[in-house]
C-alpha cells in the first residue's frame, strides 16, 4: 500500500537552493501550490524562476502566485549577488509559458483551506505575515510552518542575523509570535551541508534536463564559495522528504530580535532549561549553570544536525526518478 504523500503549500524566493528544494519537493511531496516573494532576488524574477522550475520538473499543473515584493518597513536589499542578477546562477532563464496566477499570493494563502497541509517557508517570511494580519484565523488553521531561516547560533547577512529572517525581521515576528507550530532549519544546520565537486559530477551522470539543472546550480554555489557552500532551502524540505537527514533537533523558545543595533533580524534561540510539566520528556538539552533561571516555553523546533551522505543519496536518488517520466 503507498502511503499518502504529505500535502504541502510552499511559500518561497526562487534563487538556487530554492530551486533545488522544488525540486525535492515537487518529487517527493503533494505540492498545493506556490507562493513567491521578493528576497534572494526580485519578484519579478521569483516568479519567473518558479515557474521555470515547474517547467523543467514538468509540474506545470501546481499554481504560483506572485506575493509582496519588498518587506513590511523596509526596501528589499537582495542577495543577487550570491544568486546571479537573474537568482539562478548561470543559468538564463527565458519566460515561461506557464502562466502566473492572477490572484496575488497572500489572498491565496488566506483562501485556500489549510488543515493538514504544511506551510514551507523558503524565503523571507512577509507574505505569511500580511496573511495573517488580514486574516488572524489562519493561525488556526494552519497546522505546522517548516522555515528555512534564522540560526542557533550565527548569522550570513550580518553576524547575527541569518538573511531570510534579517530582510524582515519584523515579518518573522508575527509569524513566529502566531502560536503556529514551526519548525526551523537555520544556517547552524544547512552549513553542515556542503556542495562538492563529487556532488556535480554525479549530477552530470544523470540524464535528464532537472539533473543538468541542478548540475549547473552546483557549480555555480562552487565557483562563488570555493567548496563551502550549502543549499540551505533544500536541507529544510529534507526534514518532510526524509526525516532521517535530521539527526537532531531541540524544542526551543526563539524570539526575533527587530530592534537591536547590531542584532536586528536575529533569532534568539533560548537554551536554558525549560522548567515546564516534563521538560526531561519536552526538551533535550543540557542543563546550564543557573538552574535557577528557567527559559521560556518551547515554540519552535530547531534542526541540530545533519547527515550529509543520506542527503546526497535522496537528492541523487530524487534526481534518478525523474528521468522514470
Amino acid at each position: 500500500m503507498t502511503t499518502p504523500r504529505r500535502k504541502v503549500i510552499i511559500d518561497c524566493d526562487t534563487g538556487v537552493d530554492d530551486a533545488l528544494a522544488l525540486v525535492l519537493c515537487l518529487k517527493n511531496l503533494e505540492v498545493v501550490g506556490i507562493t513567491t516573494v521578493g528576497g534572494n532576488v526580485g519578484l519579478a524574477s521569483t516568479q519567473r524562476n518558479t515557474r521555470y522550475v515547474t517547467e523543467v520538473t514538468g509540474y506545470t499543473h501546481v499554481p504560483v502566485f506572485a506575493g509582496y515584493d519588498r518587506p513590511m518597513l523596509e526596501p528589499l536589499r537582495d542577495a543577487s549577488y550570491v544568486h546571479g542578477a537573474g537568482g539562478l546562477g548561470p543559468i538564463e532563464v527565458p519566460e515561461p509559458k506557464k502562466p502566473l496566477e492572477s490572484r496575488h499570493g497572500v489572498d491565496y494563502l488566506i483562501e485556500t483551506y489549510m488543515a493538514h497541509i504544511t506551510l514551507i517557508t523558503l524565503g523571507p517570511l512577509t507574505n505569511v505575515a500580511h496573511a495573517l494580519l488580514r486574516e488572524p484565523r489562519l493561525a488556526g488553521r494552519i497546522p505546522e510552518i517548516l522555515c528555512m531561516g534564522g540560526s542557533a547560533t550565527f548569522g550570513n547577512a550580518t553576524p547575527a542575523a541569518e538573511f531570510n529572517i534579517y530582510t524582515d525581521p519584523e515579518a518573522a515576528k508575527i509569524v513566529f509570535e502566531s502560536g503556529i507550530p514551526i519548525r526551523m532549519v537555520g544556517l547552524n544546520l544547512t552549513r553542515e551541508q556542503r556542495v562538492t565537486p563529487a556532488l556535480m559530477a554525479a549530477a552530470e551522470a544523470i540524464d535528464n534536463d532537472v539533473a543538468r539543472m541542478v548540475a549547473r546550480l552546483c557549480g555555480h554555489v562552487l565557483d562563488r564559495s570555493g567548496g563551502t557552500g550549502s543549499f540551505c532551502d533544500a536541507c529544510a524540505v529534507m526534514w518532510l522528504v526524509e526525516p532521517a537527514v535530521i539527526t537532531k533537533s531541540l524544542k526551543l523558545h526563539v524570539t526575533v530580535e527587530t530592534r537591536g543595533e547590531f542584532t536586528r533580524g536575529m533569532t534568539v534561540c533560548d537554551t536554558r532549561p525549560y522548567a515546564g510539566a516534563a521538560p526531561g520528556v519536552d526538551i533535550d538539552r543540557q542543563w546550564q549553570s543557573e538552574p535557577s533561571l528557567p527559559g521560556k516555553a518551547p515554540n519552535v523546533e530547531v534542526a541540530m544536525d545533519l547527515d550529509q551522505e543520506k542527503f546526497n543519496e535522496v537528492l541523487l536518488d530524487t534526481l534518478r526518478r525523474y528521468s522514470e517520466t
